[in-house]
Order: C-alpha cells, then sequence, then structure tokens
C-alpha cells in the first residue's frame, strides 16, 4: 500500500497496486499546475485508488476538453483526479517516497525554454501511441516577447510581471516543495522583493505556511491551484515558480539542492552540482 497526501495534509489516498503508466509531461499546462519544470504522473483505474481524507477539501478546475485537475484548497497541492476516461491520475510528488520512475517524457516540444532536459528516458511530442490518449493543445498562443518575464496560472486569473533581474535558480527537491507542487521538484528563481508586480487576480492569491517553517510558504491561485511567486521579507526576495513563467527569463537553475530528500521514483540527470541540503 503506498500512501500520499497535500502539502497541508488535509487530503490524503492510498494506491493499491503500481501505475500501468508513468510519465513525465512538459506541456505548458502541467507546468503551470505545478509551478515547475514538469509533472510527474502516474497512472491507475479506478478501484485502485481510494481518497482516505479530505475530499470535501478537494477544488476541481476544467483546463481542457477532456481534462479537470484537482487541487487542495487549503495548500494549492495538485491531487488525484479521473480523466474523462475514467482512469485515474495521481501526481506521486504528494509525498509517494518510492515507486515507479517515470517510462518517457512526453511533450518535450514544450519543454521550458529554462530547463534542460536530459536523461535516457523515450520522448515523445504528444502521448505515446500505445497509450490511446487525445493529444491536448496548449490554451493560448505564445506571447510576443516585451523585454519582461510575465507569467500567469493556469486559468488565467492571475498574471504578474518580473520588473527585476533574477539572481538565481535552484531544483529544490525538498520534501515541503515536492509535496507542495507534487513534483519530482521544484524549480524556484529568485529576484528583489519588489521585482514581482501583479498585473491582475492578486486578490485570488491564496497561502498557506506548513506548522514550524520558517520561510516556506505555497502561494497559489484560489482558481486552478496553480503555484504563483511569494515574497519574502525576512531574507529581501521574491521567490517566483518558473513553471508559471509565459517568457523565457534569461535564467536557468544553476543546481539540484536538497538532494538528501530526493523522491525514490526520480532520478536526476545531467551535469547540474548536487547538494545534499542548501546551495553550496
Amino acid at each position: 500500500m503506498n500512501k500520499g497526501g497535500c502539502l497541508c495534509g488535509g487530503v490524503t489516498w492510498e494506491l493499491s497496486a503500481e501505475p500501468f503508466y508513468a510519465f513525465n509531461c512538459h506541456c505548458k499546462m502541467c507546468r503551470k499546475a505545478h509551478g515547475t519544470a514538469f509533472g510527474t504522473y502516474w497512472f491507475f483505474k479506478a478501484d485502485r485508488i481510494r481518497i482516505a481524507g479530505g475530499a470535501d477539501l478537494i477544488r476541481f478546475y476544467r483546463s481542457s476538453d477532456v481534462l479537470t485537475r484537482a487541487s487542495c484548497d487549503v495548500c494549492g497541492s495538485v491531487v488525484p483526479y479521473a480523466a474523462d476516461d475514467g482512469e485515474t491520475w495521481v501526481a506521486p510528488g504528494g509525498c509517494h517516497d518510492d515507486g515507479r520512475g517515470s517510462d518517457f517524457d512526453i511533450f518535450v516540444v514544450d519543454n521550458a525554454p529554462w530547463h534542460d532536459l536530459t536523461g535516457h528516458l523515450p520522448r515523445h511530442d504528444a502521448y505515446p501511441l500505445e497509450t490511446g490518449l487525445p493529444s491536448v493543445p496548449d490554451k493560448d498562443p505564445p506571447l510576443e516577447p516585451d523585454g519582461a518575464a510575465r507569467g500567469s496560472c493556469l486559468c488565467g486569473a492571475v498574471a504578474y510581471r518580473v520588473t527585476a533581474p533574477f539572481t538565481e535558480a535552484h531544483y529544490c527537491h525538498c520534501s515541503r516543495c515536492r509535496r507542495a507542487r507534487a513534483a519530482a521538484y521544484a524549480s524556484n528563481a529568485f529576484t528583489s522583493l519588489d521585482g514581482v508586480a501583479f498585473e491582475k487576480g492578486a486578490d485570488n492569491l491564496r497561502s498557506f505556511k506548513p506548522p514550524g517553517a520558517r520561510y516556506f510558504t505555497q502561494v497559489f491561485c484560489k482558481t486552478c491551484g496553480s503555484p504563483m511567486p511569494r515574497r519574502d521579507p525576512e531574507r529581501g526576495v521574491a521567490i517566483v515558480p518558473m513553471g508559471g513563467l509565459d517568457d523565457d527569463p534569461g535564467v536557468k537553475p544553476r543546481d539540484h539542492i536538497f538532494t538528501a530528500y530526493k523522491a525514490g521514483w526520480h532520478e536526476i540527470t545531467g551535469d547540474l552540482p548536487r547538494f545534499e541540503e542548501g546551495p553550496g
């Protein structure tokens, strides 16, 4: 029995089988939903997963003609949801430490410009034919560059602009980041405290700070659950989840940090430096 839960612990679930598919999805919608480079998904038959707690906390958002996504209304974490064909998708970043590794990278044609795709997994520009899943186009065309990095949530209710240069970026594997993003890791870029300006939807933001956390806070769109930028006055920085960016930020994550807490189902590939705790 493999168990999972969201960042706040309000929504929990149990899996009674191994997934029959597992993949990393690089499409724009998944990047926004998770706020990071890609979403990892396990596929199950509906009778192989049970929502053990917090069903009343789940918020749904119809992101396409074929998919209704789900997130926790308290903390914003992606939680399991059923596709229209009856199969259930589970994002194993929700505190699953062990389990099946991904079979392939999909929608790599949409890979973010700040993320270097590495590793040995087979790559596809859409769903592999053997899955029988239909392709889902991005909802919006690319923006024309205007000199500033812009970002938005999946539903479009929140939009922001990064008005100051990014100073650094990291891939973070700590357990809080993995659970908050329901992904293999978070992809975070840092700028000055006043370096992010919300152009619309600031009143659509919610936040959740885990008990005992000094710095960590998840800020998200209350409609679709997409992670959004947050300001940290104590450290004098703003933290931007890179998956929400609509433009090339001109900076790439420079390392993998807190790898001592890496998910057992994820393999770190590539040549970036790795640190078991914070940045070196």
